[in-house]
């Protein structure tokens, strides 16, 4: 019996963009729901907000208020769409087991005093990414294979399935319902880092941290124009492309404009 071997490079890219759309089609089918969910938070702030900013303030700018209540409402989301959790110990906030692979979906939010942590880069955790950060002189080692040992068939090859990573990234107002910015971000599995390389990758704040800088990809390199690894799933007027991500040079889809 023939042993299940990794997807080609062009062909883990084209699952990689694959699920984004299916992830972005969900959201836009909910999105005025999400927002709502986002927003209920505020019909209680009186009974939350002092402990939490008395126990989550930041040394320079104002916490987020949304981080762990959007996790709560992209779980419900997405729960009817990819019907089967991972309980898995390492990996992202969301995790689910499809046909042909393992998904990743972290949610990330960010309070618009501190808009310069949003800016074209996301700060990662080990249980985050498949990246061989190591490889590039980092400190940082991922805590997700590239492939996991569970296989699918397909064109009559068998093969591993590999483990995609997504970002829901949030820029807000504190304490308010205005979202400025959702992005939908897909980071390069750790098989395709001889495309990628180290320009991907950013210090972060502390000698062991690392950051995304998805403003250096924001399209699939092996893939076809118009194939991009960054979308706005929802975008303010009040900011420009440039202002939120960092990125001049392409022009970004944005699904719902607010």
């Amino acid at each position: 019996m023939r042993r299940p071997i990794p997807l080609p490079d062009i062909d883990v890219e084209r699952l990689e963009y694959d699920h984004l759309k299916r992830i972005r089609y969900h959201f836009l089918e909910e999105w005025e729901k999400i927002l709502e969910g986002l927003k209920s938070r505020l019909r209680i702030k009186d009974d939350w907000y002092e402990v939490f900013v008395r126990t989550k303030r930041k040394r320079k700018g104002l916490p987020s208020d949304l981080d762990t209540g959007a996790e709560r409402i992209f779980h419900y989301v997405y729960a009817s769409l990819l019907k089967n959790p991972n309980s898995s110990p390492i990996g992202a906030d969301l995790m689910y087991e499809t046909y042909d692979a393992f998904i990743h979906i972290d949610v990330k939010t960010v309070s618009d005093s501190n808009i310069g942590d949003y800016r074209g880069k996301i700060a990662l955790s080990p249980n985050q990414t498949s990246y061989p950060t190591h490889l590039y002189g980092f400190n940082f080692h991922p805590g997700l294979p590239a492939f996991y040992s569970v296989s699918f068939e397909i064109n009559g090859g068998k093969f591993l399935k590999p483990a995609l990573t997504y970002f829901i990234y949030i820029l807000h107002k504190h304490a308010s319902e205005e979202i400025y910015s959702i992005l939908l971000v897909s980071m390069p599995n750790g098989s395709l880092h001889k495309h990628y390389g180290k320009e991907i990758l950013q210090a972060g704040k502390t000698k062991d941290s690392i950051r995304f800088a998805f403003k250096n990809a924001p399209v699939f390199r092996l893939l076809h124009d118009g194939a991009f690894r960054v979308e706005f799933l929802l975008k303010s007027r009040k900011f420009s492309q440039e202002k939120l991500t960092g990125i001049k040079d392409v022009r970004l889809p944005v699904w719902r404009e607010v």
